[in-house]
């Protein structure tokens, strides 16, 4: 490999760890990242009679990060910790869409494809959190790069590679079965340029050997579906707030459509039709090129997803993060072409700065958008103010209170503030009973464990909904403190209400 065929690689590596590394401490875990420090560092038999109970489809997740929790423990920011994977992934992921796009069009289109990959907010956001989508648009690029790699030179061992690609992605998250739709439009693709069968034929072994391996996960994660009951049927908005997460808005969202265009439309052999060089004899006739890696993957999966979620809802954004790398494939090939179609007339030095300056100006439109994914309101909640209120005004025999119980996450992820104040309503922690945030005594016991306390402190949305607090246990806390404690004050944080009260009768 060439020093420039390696800057390729190496350039949008480095510019998505650094743009990871920017601002990736934040102050705070929510909610979803309390789940992964809580159940990721438990001893390894209570995490997996955790993950037998509930989250099984996180917990190859789980168990990537378990070690590294354990081994590192309070040496790095807990919130900092659990996101270094997420970053690497990102570097790596970043360089893989480069791969395919060297490969697939030229050296330029590849760096920028990377480049824009590793530049996109809405892959900064997840290259900044601790839950596994990063890891999976990594394993479902890099299966993208072997697929280019076994239909531009046909080889079993890089179908096997393929398969584990996949295998990875899909037990990362089983929504990663998505790019299979993507790459199954490919392999016909690739069929209907003289492929041959024996590449549709290879590439369905491979993909069916994945999700044998998956089987075992998807049966437990069937099992947990109620997990996601609280999804609803997504509509237009849902769609418009794909389409400005993805591709941008306004004038950003504008030059994308352009640029995408462009790189889709080259009439170029080698840019859209692939390439016949390094081809071995019996190989694919004519290689798919960017438009039947790019547009399948970018478009499918999100498509599909919201399909299927009118009929039973599924749909979350972060579950297709990885269709951003087909989106930054055909940018990085419009971009590529917008240099190119320069007038061959202009002066040397106005080509030599359009090729930095185009893809500066996208990352310029990009930066409100990359300054608020660096926020904590970037995120439903603030565990960590609730954390450092009762931290700093906790007194001896004060009891705390969750409504509902999930609001213990909370403790779990930053127990030390809680030291010292009795979870009234708990029966078992979160890793004695195998579950998210613990068991909590039956009704009709609660009130006799909270006993005479002085001051319960109560931790709540600011506004839960009705139906969050209609179980039996959360009506017998909320009558306990109407008809014995008087509320003192209450304080708001970003997804949390802290209120503290203080008992009025004996």
């Amino acid at each position: 490999m060439r020093i420039g065929d390696r800057a390729v690689l190496i350039v949008p590596a480095l510019a998505a760890l650094l743009g990871g590394l920017w601002g990736v401490r934040r102050g705070s875990m929510w909610q979803d990242e309390a789940a992964t420090y809580a159940v990721a560092g438990r001893a390894l038999p209570d995490l997996w009679r955790t993950l037998g109970n509930v989250d099984a489809v996180h917990g190859c997740y789980y168990l990537l990060l378990h070690p590294l929790i354990r081994l590192v423990g309070d040496a790095v920011p807990a919130e900092v910790l659990i996101r270094i994977p997420s970053v690497l992934a990102t570097a790596a992921a970043a360089a893989g869409v480069a791969a395919v796009g060297r490969r697939l069009v030229s050296a330029p289109a590849g760096l920028y494809a990377g480049l824009a990959y590793a530049a996109s907010p809405v892959v900064v956001y997840h290259a900044q959190e601790g839950r596994p989508y990063a890891l999976v648009a990594a394993a479902v690029v890099e299966a993208t790069r072997l697929l280019a790699a076994a239909l531009h030179g046909p080889s079993r061992r890089t179908w096997v590679r393929y398969g584990a690609a996949v295998a990875v992605a899909c037990l990362l998250n089983l929504f990663a079965v998505l790019a299979l739709a993507a790459h199954a439009v490919t392999v016909l693709v690739a069929v209907a340029r003289g492929g041959g069968r024996g590449v549709a034929a290879r590439w369905a072994g491979a993909a069916a050997a994945a999700l044998l391996a998956v089987l075992p996960v998807a049966w437990t994660a069937f099992g947990q579906r109620g997990q996601v009951a609280w999804l609803e049927r997504p509509g237009l908005p849902e769609v418009k707030a794909l389409v400005t997460r993805f591709a941008g808005s306004g004038v950003l969202l504008a030059a994308t459509v352009v640029l995408v265009v462009l790189g889709l439309t080259t009439s170029r052999a080698g840019d859209l039709a692939g390439t016949t060089a390094g081809r071995t004899p019996g190989g694919p006739g004519r290689p798919p090129g960017i438009a039947a890696f790019a547009v399948p993957m970018a478009l499918l999966p999100p498509a599909l997803l919201l399909a299927v979620s009118q009929i039973h809802p599924l749909y979350q954004d972060r579950y297709v993060l990885f269709s951003m790398a087909g989106l930054a494939m055909a940018l990085g090939a419009g971009l590529a072409r917008a240099v190119r179609l320069l007038p061959q007339a202009a002066p040397g030095w106005v080509r030599a700065a359009a090729a930095p300056a185009l893809p500066a100006l996208l990352l310029w439109a990009s930066l409100p958008a990359q300054a608020a994914v660096r926020r904590i309101d970037s995120r439903p909640d603030d565990p960590a103010a609730v954390a450092r209120i009762i931290g700093s005004e906790r007194r001896p025999g004060d009891a705390v209170l969750f409504l509902p119980s999930i609001r213990r996450l909370v403790a779990e992820a930053y127990p030390a503030s809680f030291r010292g104040v009795r979870d009234a309503a708990l029966r078992a922690g979160g890793a004695a009973s195998g579950t998210l945030a613990g068991r909590e005594l039956p009704a009709g016991e609660i009130a006799a464990s909270l006993g005479a306390a002085p001051r319960v402190w109560v931790v709540s949305r600011p506004h839960p909904a009705p139906a969050d607090l209609s179980s039996s246990r959360d009506s017998a806390k909320r009558l306990l403190l109407r008809e014995s404690y008087r509320r003192e004050r209450t304080v708001r944080v970003l997804g949390y209400a802290v209120r503290l009260y203080t008992r009025v009768s004996p």
